[in-house]
Protein backbone atom coordinates (compact mmCIF):
# COMPACT_ATOMS: atom_id res chain seq x y z
CA UNK A 1 0.00 0.00 0.00
CA UNK A 2 1.48 3.34 -1.04
CA UNK A 3 2.22 6.02 1.53
CA UNK A 4 -0.54 8.56 0.98
CA UNK A 5 -0.14 10.79 4.04
CA UNK A 6 1.65 14.08 3.51
CA UNK A 7 4.93 14.57 5.30
CA UNK A 8 4.93 17.42 7.78
CA UNK A 9 8.23 18.83 8.88
CA UNK A 10 8.83 20.55 12.20
CA UNK A 11 12.55 20.82 12.66
CA UNK A 12 13.73 17.27 12.18
CA UNK A 13 10.37 15.76 13.15
CA UNK A 14 8.18 14.13 10.55
CA UNK A 15 5.08 11.99 10.69
CA UNK A 16 4.33 9.30 8.17
CA UNK A 17 1.59 6.73 7.96
CA UNK A 18 3.15 3.30 7.67
CA UNK A 19 1.39 0.00 7.42
CA UNK A 20 2.91 -2.90 9.27
CA UNK A 21 3.95 -6.01 7.38
CA UNK A 22 1.73 -8.29 9.40
CA UNK A 23 -0.76 -8.80 12.16
CA UNK A 24 -0.38 -7.82 15.78
CA UNK A 25 2.72 -9.53 17.12
CA UNK A 26 1.55 -11.84 19.86
CA UNK A 27 4.49 -12.72 22.12
CA UNK A 28 4.96 -16.42 21.60
CA UNK A 29 5.92 -16.92 25.23
CA UNK A 30 2.63 -15.37 26.34
CA UNK A 31 0.70 -17.59 23.92
CA UNK A 32 2.24 -20.79 25.23
CA UNK A 33 1.95 -19.64 28.83
CA UNK A 34 -1.80 -19.10 28.37
CA UNK A 35 -2.21 -22.41 26.56
CA UNK A 36 -0.26 -24.21 29.29
CA UNK A 37 -2.44 -22.72 32.02
CA UNK A 38 -5.65 -23.67 30.21
CA UNK A 39 -4.37 -27.19 29.55
CA UNK A 40 -3.46 -27.77 33.19
CA UNK A 41 -6.83 -26.41 34.31
CA UNK A 42 -8.77 -28.69 31.94
CA UNK A 43 -6.48 -31.60 32.83
CA UNK A 44 -7.29 -31.12 36.52
CA UNK A 45 -11.00 -30.89 35.67
CA UNK A 46 -10.87 -34.11 33.62
CA UNK A 47 -8.99 -35.85 36.43
CA UNK A 48 -11.69 -34.87 38.92
CA UNK A 49 -14.49 -36.07 36.63
CA UNK A 50 -12.78 -39.43 36.06
CA UNK A 51 -12.19 -39.70 39.79
CA UNK A 52 -15.92 -39.40 40.46
CA UNK A 53 -16.58 -42.13 37.89
CA UNK A 54 -13.96 -44.36 39.54
CA UNK A 55 -12.15 -44.84 36.24
CA UNK A 56 -8.97 -46.93 36.50
CA UNK A 57 -5.54 -45.52 35.49
CA UNK A 58 -6.78 -42.00 36.25
CA UNK A 59 -3.69 -39.89 36.82
CA UNK A 60 -3.57 -36.12 36.77
CA UNK A 61 -0.23 -36.21 34.97
CA UNK A 62 -1.75 -38.19 32.08
CA UNK A 63 -4.83 -35.96 31.85
CA UNK A 64 -2.65 -32.84 31.94
CA UNK A 65 -0.26 -34.26 29.33
CA UNK A 66 -3.19 -35.13 27.05
CA UNK A 67 -4.52 -31.57 27.26
CA UNK A 68 -1.07 -30.05 26.83
CA UNK A 69 -0.53 -31.97 23.59
CA UNK A 70 -3.89 -30.78 22.23
CA UNK A 71 -3.34 -27.15 23.26
CA UNK A 72 0.24 -27.04 21.98
CA UNK A 73 -0.90 -28.39 18.60
CA UNK A 74 -3.43 -25.57 18.34
CA UNK A 75 -0.82 -23.09 19.51
CA UNK A 76 1.27 -23.92 16.47
CA UNK A 77 -1.86 -23.79 14.32
CA UNK A 78 -2.58 -20.31 15.72
CA UNK A 79 0.94 -19.20 14.79
CA UNK A 80 0.40 -20.58 11.28
CA UNK A 81 -2.93 -18.73 10.98
CA UNK A 82 -1.17 -15.57 12.13
CA UNK A 83 1.33 -15.93 9.28
CA UNK A 84 -1.42 -16.62 6.74
CA UNK A 85 -3.23 -13.48 7.86
CA UNK A 86 -0.27 -11.41 6.68
CA UNK A 87 -1.67 -12.01 3.20
CA UNK A 88 -5.30 -12.89 3.85
CA UNK A 89 -6.17 -10.59 6.73
CA UNK A 90 -9.97 -10.35 6.26
CA UNK A 91 -9.50 -6.57 6.25
CA UNK A 92 -10.55 -4.32 3.41
CA UNK A 93 -12.60 -4.99 0.29
CA UNK A 94 -11.24 -8.52 -0.33
CA UNK A 95 -12.58 -10.04 2.87
CA UNK A 96 -14.83 -12.49 1.01
CA UNK A 97 -11.88 -13.86 -0.95
CA UNK A 98 -9.82 -14.07 2.25
CA UNK A 99 -12.65 -15.89 4.03
CA UNK A 100 -12.87 -18.46 1.22
CA UNK A 101 -9.14 -19.04 1.40
CA UNK A 102 -9.32 -19.58 5.16
CA UNK A 103 -12.19 -22.03 4.70
CA UNK A 104 -10.01 -24.12 2.38
CA UNK A 105 -7.10 -23.94 4.79
CA UNK A 106 -9.38 -24.95 7.69
CA UNK A 107 -10.56 -28.05 5.80
CA UNK A 108 -6.95 -29.07 5.20
CA UNK A 109 -5.83 -28.14 8.72
CA UNK A 110 -8.56 -30.16 10.51
CA UNK A 111 -7.12 -33.67 9.79
CA UNK A 112 -3.54 -32.38 10.11
CA UNK A 113 -4.27 -31.15 13.64
CA UNK A 114 -5.71 -34.57 14.49
CA UNK A 115 -2.63 -36.34 13.08
CA UNK A 116 -0.32 -34.08 15.10
CA UNK A 117 -2.33 -34.75 18.24
CA UNK A 118 -2.30 -38.53 17.75
CA UNK A 119 1.43 -38.39 17.02
CA UNK A 120 1.98 -36.70 20.36
CA UNK A 121 -0.21 -39.27 22.11
CA UNK A 122 1.70 -42.12 20.45
CA UNK A 123 5.11 -40.71 21.40
CA UNK A 124 4.12 -40.21 25.05
CA UNK A 125 2.22 -43.50 25.29
CA UNK A 126 -0.96 -41.87 26.61
CA UNK A 127 -4.25 -43.79 26.43
CA UNK A 128 -2.61 -47.14 25.77
CA UNK A 129 -4.99 -48.71 28.28
CA UNK A 130 -8.10 -47.55 26.39
CA UNK A 131 -7.58 -48.35 22.68
CA UNK A 132 -4.97 -48.79 20.03
CA UNK A 133 -3.37 -45.83 18.28
CA UNK A 134 -5.01 -46.83 14.97
CA UNK A 135 -8.48 -47.01 16.50
CA UNK A 136 -7.98 -43.63 18.24
CA UNK A 137 -6.78 -42.07 14.98
CA UNK A 138 -9.82 -43.28 13.00
CA UNK A 139 -12.17 -42.21 15.78
CA UNK A 140 -10.68 -38.74 16.07
CA UNK A 141 -10.53 -38.15 12.32
CA UNK A 142 -14.26 -38.83 12.06
CA UNK A 143 -15.34 -37.17 15.28
CA UNK A 144 -13.12 -34.09 15.40
CA UNK A 145 -13.19 -32.94 11.77
CA UNK A 146 -16.02 -30.45 12.23
CA UNK A 147 -14.84 -29.49 15.69
CA UNK A 148 -11.36 -28.70 14.36
CA UNK A 149 -12.81 -26.46 11.65
CA UNK A 150 -14.77 -24.58 14.33
CA UNK A 151 -11.62 -24.23 16.44
CA UNK A 152 -9.74 -22.88 13.40
CA UNK A 153 -12.35 -20.18 12.79
CA UNK A 154 -12.52 -19.38 16.50
CA UNK A 155 -8.80 -18.65 16.50
CA UNK A 156 -9.20 -16.76 13.23
CA UNK A 157 -11.97 -14.61 14.71
CA UNK A 158 -9.85 -13.77 17.78
CA UNK A 159 -6.84 -12.81 15.66
CA UNK A 160 -8.98 -10.81 13.23
CA UNK A 161 -10.52 -8.91 16.17
CA UNK A 162 -7.09 -8.19 17.63
CA UNK A 163 -5.88 -6.98 14.22
CA UNK A 164 -8.94 -4.77 13.80
CA UNK A 165 -8.45 -3.08 17.16
CA UNK A 166 -4.70 -2.77 16.57
CA UNK A 167 -5.28 -0.99 13.28
CA UNK A 168 -8.01 1.14 14.79
CA UNK A 169 -5.70 2.24 17.61
CA UNK A 170 -2.90 2.83 15.13
CA UNK A 171 -5.19 5.00 12.99
CA UNK A 172 -6.22 7.00 16.05
CA UNK A 173 -2.61 7.41 17.12
CA UNK A 174 -1.58 8.53 13.63
CA UNK A 175 -4.47 11.00 13.49
CA UNK A 176 -3.33 12.46 16.81
CA UNK A 177 0.25 12.65 15.54
CA UNK A 178 -0.91 14.37 12.38
CA UNK A 179 -3.09 16.76 14.35
CA UNK A 180 -0.17 17.47 16.69
CA UNK A 181 2.11 18.15 13.72
CA UNK A 182 -0.41 20.50 12.13
CA UNK A 183 -0.87 22.39 15.40
CA UNK A 184 2.89 22.69 15.89
CA UNK A 185 3.30 23.91 12.32
CA UNK A 186 0.54 26.47 12.81
CA UNK A 187 2.03 27.66 16.11
CA UNK A 188 5.44 28.04 14.50
CA UNK A 189 3.90 30.05 11.67
CA UNK A 190 2.02 32.30 14.08
CA UNK A 191 5.08 32.89 16.21
CA UNK A 192 7.16 33.62 13.10
CA UNK A 193 4.73 36.43 12.28
CA UNK A 194 5.56 38.23 15.52
CA UNK A 195 9.24 38.95 14.88
CA UNK A 196 8.88 40.95 11.64
CA UNK A 197 5.76 42.63 13.02
CA UNK A 198 7.62 43.68 16.17
CA UNK A 199 10.69 44.74 14.19
CA UNK A 200 8.61 46.93 11.87
CA UNK A 201 6.92 48.70 14.80
CA UNK A 202 10.25 49.11 16.63
CA UNK A 203 11.95 50.63 13.59
CA UNK A 204 8.98 52.95 13.20
CA UNK A 205 9.51 54.13 16.80
CA UNK A 206 13.18 54.78 16.07
CA UNK A 207 12.34 56.79 12.96
CA UNK A 208 9.95 58.96 14.98
CA UNK A 209 12.84 60.02 17.23
CA UNK A 210 15.63 60.15 14.68
CA UNK A 211 15.17 63.81 13.64
CA UNK A 212 13.85 65.00 17.00
CA UNK A 213 16.35 63.42 19.41
CA UNK A 214 19.25 61.59 17.80
CA UNK A 215 20.67 60.48 21.14
CA UNK A 216 17.39 58.93 22.24
CA UNK A 217 17.03 57.26 18.83
CA UNK A 218 20.50 55.75 19.17
CA UNK A 219 19.68 54.51 22.67
CA UNK A 220 16.39 53.06 21.46
CA UNK A 221 18.10 51.31 18.54
CA UNK A 222 20.51 49.67 20.97
CA UNK A 223 17.57 48.50 23.11
CA UNK A 224 15.77 47.18 20.03
CA UNK A 225 18.82 45.16 19.02
CA UNK A 226 19.09 43.71 22.52
CA UNK A 227 15.40 42.80 22.63
CA UNK A 228 15.58 41.22 19.19
CA UNK A 229 18.52 39.09 20.31
CA UNK A 230 16.59 37.95 23.36
CA UNK A 231 13.58 37.10 21.21
CA UNK A 232 15.55 35.13 18.63
CA UNK A 233 17.54 33.32 21.32
CA UNK A 234 14.39 31.72 22.71
CA UNK A 235 13.77 28.09 21.90
CA UNK A 236 10.66 26.74 20.20
CA UNK A 237 8.91 25.69 23.41
CA UNK A 238 5.16 26.06 23.36
CA UNK A 239 5.10 27.51 26.83
CA UNK A 240 7.49 29.34 29.15
CA UNK A 241 7.30 30.62 32.72
CA UNK A 242 5.32 33.82 33.14
CA UNK A 243 8.37 35.40 34.76
CA UNK A 244 10.29 35.04 31.48
CA UNK A 245 7.46 36.74 29.62
CA UNK A 246 7.41 39.59 32.12
CA UNK A 247 11.17 40.10 31.78
CA UNK A 248 10.87 40.23 27.99
CA UNK A 249 7.94 42.66 28.24
CA UNK A 250 10.01 44.88 30.55
CA UNK A 251 12.76 45.02 27.94
CA UNK A 252 10.23 46.18 25.40
CA UNK A 253 8.79 48.75 27.80
CA UNK A 254 12.26 50.21 28.35
CA UNK A 255 12.18 51.11 24.66
CA UNK A 256 8.76 52.70 25.04
CA UNK A 257 9.98 54.74 28.01
CA UNK A 258 12.60 56.29 25.74
CA UNK A 259 9.92 57.11 23.20
CA UNK A 260 7.16 58.40 25.48
CA UNK A 261 9.27 59.68 28.36
CA UNK A 262 7.69 60.55 31.67
CA UNK A 263 4.13 60.52 30.39
CA UNK A 264 4.16 56.71 30.35
CA UNK A 265 3.09 55.63 33.85
CA UNK A 266 3.85 51.94 34.23
CA UNK A 267 2.80 49.46 36.91
CA UNK A 268 3.53 45.72 36.79
CA UNK A 269 1.96 43.62 39.54
CA UNK A 270 2.56 39.85 39.33
CA UNK A 271 1.39 37.58 42.16
CA UNK A 272 4.07 35.26 43.52
CA UNK A 273 2.04 32.11 42.91
CA UNK A 274 1.95 32.62 39.13
CA UNK A 275 5.57 33.62 38.51
CA UNK A 276 6.35 30.07 37.40
CA UNK A 277 2.98 29.43 35.76
CA UNK A 278 3.16 28.23 32.15
CA UNK A 279 2.04 30.70 29.52
CA UNK A 280 2.36 30.66 25.71
CA UNK A 281 5.76 31.66 24.40
CA UNK A 282 5.74 35.34 23.31
CA UNK A 283 2.36 36.04 24.91
CA UNK A 284 2.95 39.34 26.71
CA UNK A 285 5.18 41.25 24.29
CA UNK A 286 2.64 41.58 21.43
CA UNK A 287 -0.11 42.47 23.92
CA UNK A 288 2.02 45.13 25.59
CA UNK A 289 3.01 46.40 22.15
CA UNK A 290 -0.67 46.54 21.19
CA UNK A 291 -1.45 48.58 24.33
CA UNK A 292 1.37 51.04 23.55
CA UNK A 293 0.53 51.45 19.87
CA UNK A 294 -3.25 51.74 20.26
CA UNK A 295 -3.32 53.29 23.73
CA UNK A 296 -0.33 55.31 24.88
CA UNK A 297 0.64 56.55 21.41
CA UNK A 298 -2.84 57.94 20.72
CA UNK A 299 -3.14 60.41 23.58
CA UNK A 300 -1.11 63.56 24.24
CA UNK A 301 -0.97 63.61 28.02
CA UNK A 302 0.02 61.07 30.63
CA UNK A 303 -1.15 57.49 30.03
CA UNK A 304 -1.23 54.71 32.58
CA UNK A 305 -0.31 51.13 31.62
CA UNK A 306 -0.97 48.37 34.12
CA UNK A 307 0.06 44.73 33.79
CA UNK A 308 -1.30 42.36 36.42
CA UNK A 309 -1.37 38.59 36.85
CA UNK A 310 -2.87 36.36 39.51
CA UNK A 311 -4.27 32.89 40.15
CA UNK A 312 -8.03 32.64 40.14
CA UNK A 313 -10.15 29.48 40.26
CA UNK A 314 -7.54 27.18 38.72
CA UNK A 315 -6.64 29.71 36.03
CA UNK A 316 -3.87 32.18 35.38
CA UNK A 317 -5.50 35.56 34.79
CA UNK A 318 -3.42 38.25 33.08
CA UNK A 319 -4.83 41.75 32.62
CA UNK A 320 -3.46 44.74 30.74
CA UNK A 321 -5.08 48.12 31.26
CA UNK A 322 -4.36 51.47 29.64
CA UNK A 323 -6.35 54.67 29.92
CA UNK A 324 -6.04 55.45 26.25
CA UNK A 325 -8.85 55.88 23.68
CA UNK A 326 -11.88 53.59 23.89
CA UNK A 327 -12.27 50.61 21.60
CA UNK A 328 -13.74 50.98 18.17
CA UNK A 329 -16.98 49.03 17.63
CA UNK A 330 -15.40 46.96 14.85
CA UNK A 331 -12.25 45.96 16.75
CA UNK A 332 -13.00 42.23 16.46
CA UNK A 333 -13.03 42.28 12.66
CA UNK A 334 -10.23 44.83 12.32
CA UNK A 335 -7.79 43.73 15.02
CA UNK A 336 -4.07 43.91 14.31
CA UNK A 337 -1.60 41.08 13.81
CA UNK A 338 -0.52 40.91 17.47
CA UNK A 339 -4.01 40.55 18.92
CA UNK A 340 -5.30 38.24 16.19
CA UNK A 341 -2.16 36.11 16.44
CA UNK A 342 -2.57 35.78 20.21
CA UNK A 343 -6.21 34.72 19.94
CA UNK A 344 -5.36 32.03 17.39
CA UNK A 345 -2.51 30.65 19.48
CA UNK A 346 -4.65 30.52 22.62
CA UNK A 347 -7.30 28.57 20.70
CA UNK A 348 -4.73 26.11 19.33
CA UNK A 349 -3.08 25.55 22.71
CA UNK A 350 -6.05 25.50 25.09
CA UNK A 351 -9.26 25.41 23.03
CA UNK A 352 -12.28 26.33 25.11
CA UNK A 353 -10.19 26.41 28.28
CA UNK A 354 -8.87 29.87 27.43
CA UNK A 355 -10.50 33.26 26.93
CA UNK A 356 -9.34 36.65 25.70
CA UNK A 357 -11.56 39.59 26.51
CA UNK A 358 -11.03 43.16 25.35
CA UNK A 359 -13.44 45.82 26.60
CA UNK A 360 -13.74 49.43 27.64
CA UNK A 361 -13.03 49.63 31.36
CA UNK A 362 -13.03 52.62 33.69
CA UNK A 363 -11.47 55.45 31.67
CA UNK A 364 -9.64 53.23 29.20
CA UNK A 365 -9.37 49.72 27.80
CA UNK A 366 -8.71 46.43 29.58
CA UNK A 367 -7.51 43.19 28.01
CA UNK A 368 -7.94 40.03 30.07
CA UNK A 369 -6.42 36.64 29.25
CA UNK A 370 -7.48 33.54 31.17
CA UNK A 371 -5.63 30.23 30.68
CA UNK A 372 -5.32 27.02 32.74
CA UNK A 373 -3.01 27.35 35.72
CA UNK A 374 -0.15 24.90 35.09
CA UNK A 375 3.34 24.85 36.53
CA UNK A 376 2.57 27.07 39.52
CA UNK A 377 3.55 26.05 43.01
CA UNK A 378 0.01 26.92 44.00
CA UNK A 379 -1.31 23.74 42.42
CA UNK A 380 1.04 21.39 44.32
CA UNK A 381 0.50 19.86 47.74
CA UNK A 382 3.98 20.97 48.85
CA UNK A 383 3.05 24.59 48.21
CA UNK A 384 -0.23 24.24 50.07
CA UNK A 385 1.73 23.07 53.11
CA UNK A 386 4.18 26.00 53.11
CA UNK A 387 1.76 28.83 52.29
CA UNK A 388 1.29 30.91 55.49
CA UNK A 389 -2.14 31.58 56.92
CA UNK A 390 -1.94 35.23 55.89
CA UNK A 391 0.07 35.29 52.66
CA UNK A 392 1.87 38.45 51.75
CA UNK A 393 0.64 40.84 49.09
CA UNK A 394 1.59 40.02 45.49
CA UNK A 395 5.05 41.18 44.48
CA UNK A 396 5.28 44.38 42.47
CA UNK A 397 7.86 44.38 39.70
CA UNK A 398 8.88 47.76 38.45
Amino acid sequence: MADSTPKLENGDASYRRSRGSGIFVIPVAYLFAIMTSLALLLGWQAHQVMKQWNRPHNYFSEQAANQLIDFYVWSFVALAIWQVMRVFSLQGSHWKRDLSVHLGIAIVTAPIATLLYISGVMVTGLGKYDMSVKSRLLLNLRGEFGQNIIEYFTILAVLASVEYFRRHNEDQREKLQLQHALIESKLQTLRAQLNPHFLFNAMNSVSCLLHRDAGAADQMLSRVANLLRLTLARDDSREVALLEEVELAEEYLEIQKIRFGSRLKLEIDIADEVLEAHVPNMLLQPLVENACVHGVARIRGDCRLEIRAKAEGGSTVITLYNDGPPLRPDWKTNSGIGLRNTMERLTLLYGENSTLELANFREGVRLMVRIPLVGSRLVTKEYQQIVPANPAQPATIM
